[in-house]
């Protein structure tokens, strides 16, 4: 069997098993046992996990035995959604648990991550460097912060990201491995690991407070970084520092309901996102069109009207009684955005593309309704297929980095956008009378 039959085989199969495990946690019988049982606690799943992946990997690597050795790994990787899942579900969160799920992680991805290094897949200094961040933040930083601070030293956002590439950076290589011709950017993906990793070991350093301006500052990062590849005609580069602004985004305002912030954080944020969201899709627009009249109004039009919504969610909309959570009033600028960027990229007639750059003006400053994508889409889909969401994204940036394909990258960009506008009004005519 391929490894890319088997990796399909095992995501099914892998699936199976955790809507089995949601399934039994809304049925009496099912929730008894799996809160009541020693081998179902979420300390045990964790450490059957390691055993699970440390068994598939000696199959995959020692035995020649691939396809087993894949399903086994895959099953343990899922089941890092499981143990959450039962902790959540039955109340069996622990201090002593969130101190040893990201210690499983590392256990699980970081042995497979060193075979492929010297099977030559992967930078073997890359994979090394990665495997001395883990360690040093698995022990030494959680020491020190346990030590000097009272700070938490169980998983956050940027680790479990992380972790999900970790895992998906392993798949991709065993596809590697297989018969099918595919681009390599593999070490694309461990270069992310290793900053990830890092950026979970200074998120720990800082105090909760500060988590939302942080991400705020990674948004407005991006957006400037965006507009300096837009002016070295890098258009590419530049959608995908504005599509890691957007996940930066989508993280902000969870940090800051969850942990408070600053006076400064709702400022911050809206210099974030016009500078992500409005001013590098405006740059692209007058690049577009050669630096020329008519697109450098199409681009102010563009930009005045992502302040315009800035500013009125800001002034208005949050105010708002009648809008339900998670409910916008007008397109929310980071969808207006991966509109603009995705037409410049996609077409060449400039037309076409003014077209679509003032229909996505006009949607930004209407009334028509919105929801959130993080608060409200996401959350009606089950974790794993969130995780799979998570694994899609990263395949799918790492392979536009690789190849750098204007068009590709404008119809993946107008694809997303149309998913998320039929997926948005269909939830939005379930709200209505």
């Amino acid at each position: 069997m391929s490894n890319t039959v088997a990796i399909i085989l095992s995501l099914i199969v892998s699936t199976g098993m955790y809507l089995g495990f949601v399934f039994s946690l809304k049925t009496p019988w099912g929730r008894r046992h799996l809160c009541s049982d020693w081998y179902f606690h979420p300390n045990a799943i964790c450490v059957w996990r390691v055993i699970i992946g440390l068994f598939g990997i000696l199959l995959y690597f020692v035995n020649d035995q691939k396809a087993v050795g894949i399903l086994l790994f895959t099953l343990s990787a899922v089941m890092d959604g499981v143990d959450g899942l039962i902790a959540r579900g039955c109340n069996l969160v622990t201090s002593f648990g969130e101190q040893i799920d990201p210690l499983c992680d590392k256990l699980t991805y970081l042995p497979p991550m060193l075979f492929f290094a010297y099977m030559g897949l992967l930078d073997v200094n890359g994979v090394w460097v990665l495997v001395a961040v883990e360690v040093s933040g698995q022990f030494l930083f959680r020491y020190i912060i346990k030590r000097f601070t009272s700070f938490s030293v169980a998983a956050n956002n940027f680790g479990k990201i992380k972790a999900v590439m970790c895992f998906a950076l392993i798949i991709y290589c065993a596809l590697l491995d297989d018969a099918v011709r595919l681009p390599d950017f593999s070490n694309q993906m461990l270069h992310l690991c290793i900053i990830l990793s890092m950026s979970s070991i200074a998120f720990k350093l800082i105090a909760n407070r500060f988590y939302a301006d942080i991400l705020s500052l990674l948004n407005l990062c991006c957006g400037i970084i965006g507009i300096i590849f837009v002016l070295q005609r890098r258009p590419v580069y530049a959608a995908i520092a504005i599509l890691a602004g957007q996940i930066f985004d989508l993280f902000d305002g969870r940090m800051a309901d969850k942990h408070g912030g600053t006076k400064l954080g709702p400022w911050l944020d809206d210099i974030a996102d016009l500078t992500s969201f409005g001013g590098c899709p405006t740059f692209l627009i007058l690049l577009k069109g050669n630096w020329e009249f008519l697109p450098f109004v199409v681009g102010i039009v563009y930009f005045l009207a992502v302040a315009y919504r800035l500013w009125r969610f800001v002034a208005r909309d949050r105010h708002d009684t009648t809008l339900d959570a998670g409910v916008f009033n007008g397109l929310p600028s980071p969808a207006g955005a991966m509109v603009a960027l995705g037409a410049c990229l996609f077409w060449d007639d400039v037309w076409i593309v003014w077209a679509v750059i003032f229909l996505t003006s006009f949607l930004l400053i209407s009334d028509i309704r919105f929801v959130h994508f993080g608060r409200v889409i996401l959350r009606h889909f089950p974790r794993i297929f969130v995780v799979i969401l998570g694994f899609l994204i990263v395949f799918t940036i790492s392979f536009l980095i690789k190849v750098r394909d204007p068009q590709m990258l404008g119809a993946i960009l107008l694809i997303a956008f149309l998913i998320y506008a039929i997926i948005s009004r269909h939830l939005l005519s379930r709200k209505s009378p």
